[in-house]
Order: C-alpha cells, then structure tokens, then sequence
C-alpha cells in the first residue's frame, strides 16, 4: 500500500485491562464486538530464529503426501527427521519445569518448523524468492499456543539447536506467577470492565490476549479505532 503524502501523528492512548490469566467463554455476541476484532498476539521469537528460513512444517494430522511443497501446509510429523519427536519431548518436559503443569496442559503443540539450510536455492528456485539464512539460529522452531477461549490465544515458540539444545528464551510465567484461569466471563462482560476504567472507547479497533514479559502477566489489551484520520495528532484511547 502507497502511503499517503503527509505524516499521520496518532497518539495511543492505549487501554489495558489487566486480568491476572482471566479467560473468557468463546460466546460472543454481535452486539459487542465483530469476532474479526478479536486477535492473536506472540512471543515474537519466531521472526528472531527461523523467519522466512527454508523449511518445513510437520504436525500430527499433517499431509501425509511424500512430496513436500514448500507453501508452508503441515506435513504429517511421522515423516520429520527422527530427533524430532525425541526433541519435542525434551521441550514439553521443560516447559513443565518452568511453568508446572497447570499451565502445560492448557498449552497447545501447532507444528515444529524444521529449516534446512541446504535447501535455500531450491526454495528459491521453487518460487520461495523470499527464502533466506538471515534469521536462522536454530534447526527446529516448537510452536505452541496458550488459548483462553476458543477466539484468541498467545503463541509460543521454542527454538531447538540440530544437538537438541534450547535456545531461546521462555516468555511465558513461571510456576510462581501463573494464576489459575477463569472460564466463566464473556467479551461483553470484558468491554463492560472497560468502559468503567475508560468511558469512551469506542468505536473499538481489537482486543487481543497478550503477555507482559516484564511484570510475568497475561492481559487483554483493547484500543479504540480512529475515526475521521486527519493530518497531525490523531487520538484514540
């Protein structure tokens, strides 16, 4: 997208509801909120140790063809390099170490990304133009998902060396700040705690589930949507 000839100040004000691990039901109803709103947040190490690498993605219940595209669909896990289930167990049992099992279970496996390097000219010659080493650190990339309800959730991943070796940092609470969760709220509930903190919110852009690395909490995060974008300071609360 062109942008447009003059420089758009927006000032955020951004409202955020701190709720210790607070999750909410997947009911959502139309009058509160377009489920479109509602997004997904991450820890971000992915862009840091494996974006764009030339690699694959297994999972269970992935594409059972032998012949693997480079699109980036799940290939079924039974066909990754033999350490990659032996690895997967190694990263499970240390995420429960760290953050106990009440948290684990609640955790999601998506896929492992495995990168090979050696591959880099075929993806690119295969039409992966983007593929590149630039941001490889690690030969296997674990991705998980924390979910409080079935709209949203926080992504994990947990970058693995070709020795089985962890590499990156774990940006989710320890045993000792993880709070149990709370299933029995709902979105509308959520902009109603809001809108006593802070009345005028809406129109409202998203909510997201996100994760303060700093103060060891997960929160939901709501902003409101500019309206009427004009040249210079824009707020939104």
């Amino acid at each position: 997208m062109r942008c447009k000839p003059f420089i758009i100040a927006v000032t955020r004000k951004l409202l955020i509801v701190v709720l210790l691990s607070i999750a909410y039901t997947s009911f959502v109803s139309a009058q509160c909120i377009d489920r479109k709103k509602i997004s997904w947040s991450e820890d971000g190490l992915f862009y840091n140790y494996g974006y764009l690498c030339p690699a694959y993605f297994f999972s269970f219940g992935g594409d059972t063809s032998k012949k693997w595209n480079i699109g980036f669909e799940n290939v079924d896990i039974r066909q990754a390099p033999v350490n990659v289930l032996k690895f997967k167990k190694k990263v499970d049992q240390a995420i429960k170490n760290y953050a106990g099992g009440n948290f684990f279970k609640n955790l999601k496996f998506t896929n492992v990304e495995v990168c090979y390097p050696e591959r880099l000219k075929f993806f690119k010659d295969s039409g992966a133009v983007l593929a590149t080493l630039a941001h490889y650190k690690c030969r296997y990339s674990y991705n998980y998902s924390f979910e409080p309800d079935s709209l949203t959730g926080y992504n994990i991943c947990i970058g693995v060396t070709s020795s089985g070796q962890i590499v990156t940092p774990f940006i989710f609470p320890s045993k000792r700040s993880y709070k149990p969760i709370i299933n029995s709220f709902t979105y509308c509930q959520l902009i109603g705690i809001a809108k006593q903190i802070q009345k005028n919110i809406e129109p409202i852009d998203k909510i997201s589930f996100n994760y303060d690395k700093k103060k060891k909490l997960f929160y939901w995060l709501i902003s409101q949507e500019i309206v009427g974008v004009h040249e210079g300071s824009n707020n939104i609360n």
